[in-house]
């Protein structure tokens, strides 16, 4: 059984308007010969036959691109999967290609909520709590925003289906998440049903959308390898990627400053001041500083596994103790369960910045706006957090020793990781470093 694809150009009285053609699709098997001409229309003049596909070009939307490779991928692997060379004839393949043209035409009898599904992944799939807890919000957005298709919109019985959800669907489910802000000042009285009052929307930062796009993609392919749809159309819309800011850590001098600060009469952010240079010292992520044991101490190495990367990877990583991390832990050896104090996560990123102001660290640093995607300045003091402790590790190791994956090793990253090349600093220190080497 073969299947083909040509174009059929569409007939139209405007000379001037750009060729538009159908795909039309050809199945042959001994003496089975069927041809159907699907409603997909393509702009002839960038369109492929070879390869199935609009060749490089501006001139047609990329989601419009994808969207149709997609379909295409789709309409083949169902006619395919469903051939039967006893009983098939124009009228089954035309109702296949339909089917996946226009998916809504499926009964709703025997399809599953995105919903659901998204509920199912989360209970199925292997993840951390945490991890399991950062779907919630998707899970509830999603379900606003269906309600808000049917009571605002007038939509009577829209619901996302995993069969046959839409690109334009997730688009505009992406533009309900960027408005929400707004529709929840427009419509107060739709959104009380929901008790809101405590977290009311807020305007979200372009990272935030990102990650909740990706979280849709991630349980569409997740269905598609469980079997439960053949229906690829998360893949025929565009999540770009998340725009982040250089990297700033604090330099050896200024963690020194901190780590001699005489806090004796401060005593809560002493303990705030020796977990932030420890974690300085170490690299590790503060998940993973708040659960470590003295089990984890072998010598005078700190060896753990990355409760990140656990799953995907069980690789340990080992980071040499320092002799001021092995001073930090000598304070504290004995008290407690844990090698350190625990806090919450909140409250060690408040104590960090309470501990810079308090050492006179306030240098003024550039951030990315998340919300407007701007440029601002703001002091160190008020913008560091914990994850600032494992780049004050990464950052100036790198300066030392240009090496990534000597680099890579005791902090958890995979090799070439796009997070980790963010750490790599082009200073002026750097750039005379290296014209150097050909000096």
């Amino acid at each position: 059984m073969k299947i083909t694809i040509i174009t059929k150009e569409c007939k139209t009285k405007d000379k001037d308007a750009p060729a538009k053609a159908n795909l039309c699709f050809r199945l042959r098997d001994k003496d089975v010969d069927l041809k159907v001409r699907s409603d997909i229309e393509v702009m002839l003049d960038y369109w492929d036959n070879d390869a199935l596909s609009y060749r490089r070009t501006k001139k047609v939307p990329s989601d419009e691109q994808k969207k149709v490779k997609v379909l295409v991928q789709t309409i083949t692997t169902a006619l395919s999967e469903q051939y039967n060379s006893a009983t098939a004839d124009v009228a089954w393949m035309k109702n296949v290609i339909d089917e996946c043209v226009n998916p809504t035409s499926k009964s709703t009898e025997t399809l599953t909520t995105v919903v659901s599904r998204m509920e199912q992944y989360i209970a199925e799939h292997p993840m951390s709590p945490k991890s399991a807890l950062v779907y919630k919000p998707t899970i509830k957005k999603l379900q606003r925003y269906e309600a808000y298709k049917k009571e605002i919109e007038g939509k009577e019985g829209f619901t996302l289906y995993c069969e046959t959800i839409r690109p334009e669907e997730y688009l505009d489910f992406r533009e309900y998440v960027i408005n929400e802000y707004i529709h929840y000042n427009d419509y107060p009285e739709f959104y009380e049903q929901f008790s809101l009052d405590m977290h009311p929307p807020k305007q979200m930062s372009s990272t935030q959308i990102i990650g909740i796009m990706h979280h849709l993609r991630i349980v569409g392919h997740w269905c598609i390898k469980m079997g439960f749809t053949t229906n690829r159309s998360c893949d025929a819309f565009t999540i770009p990627a998340a725009v982040q800011g250089t990297p700033f850590y604090l330099t050896i001098e200024e963690r020194d400053k901190v780590y001699n600060a005489n806090l004796h009469n401060k005593p809560e952010l002493e303990v705030y001041r020796d977990l932030f240079i420890f974690q300085s010292m170490v690299g590790c992520r503060v998940g993973d500083l708040f659960s470590f044991t003295k089990d984890n101490i072998v010598g005078d190495i700190l060896q753990y596994l990355p409760h990140k990367t656990m799953r995907k990877r069980s690789q340990t990583v080992s980071v040499p103790l320092t002799t001021k991390a092995m001073e930090i832990l000598k304070r504290y050896d004995g008290k407690q369960e844990k090698l350190l104090p625990t806090k919450q996560v909140y409250q060690y990123n408040e104590g960090i910045r309470a501990v810079l102001r308090e050492c006179g660290i306030n240098r003024m640093v550039t951030i990315l706006d998340t919300v407007t995607g701007k440029e601002v300045q703001k002091p160190i003091c008020d913008v560091a957090t914990s994850h600032m402790a494992r780049r004050n590790f990464i950052g100036n190791l790198y300066k030392k020793v240009k090496d990534p994956e000597l680099v890579s090793s005791m902090t958890g990253h995979v090799n070439g990781s796009r997070a980790f090349a963010r750490y790599r600093e082009i200073d002026e220190e750097t750039k005379v470093n290296l014209v150097n080497l050909i000096n």
